[in-house]
């Protein structure tokens, strides 16, 4: 659960939304440009990010999205180019 509600990931519009970013991103992780088979959030949901705006939503691989998790995009590339 997000924010003490239903988990906004599991609803049909964000759903349709997942396959709009990765087609659009090329099925290519934003990150490191492997394939890509999930979505990340540029402002983490539990920061408050829009969880199904399309300009929230980047193409990224399991492991980079699990690397991340909910930190920013600066931390994680920060640490990432370390």
């Amino acid at each position: 659960m997000v924010h003490g509600t239903r988990d906004p990931r599991l609803t049909r519009k964000y759903k349709a939304q997942r396959l709009v970013v990765l087609a659009r991103d090329g099925y290519t992780c934003v990150y490191c440009g492997q394939d890509a088979n999930t979505v990340d959030h540029i402002v983490s949901i539990k920061a408050g990010g829009d969880p199904i705006s399309l300009d929230n939503m980047i193409a990224c691989c399991k492991r980079c999205n699990s690397s991340k998790g909910s930190r920013s995009q600066g931390v994680f590339l920060a640490k990432a180019a370390t």
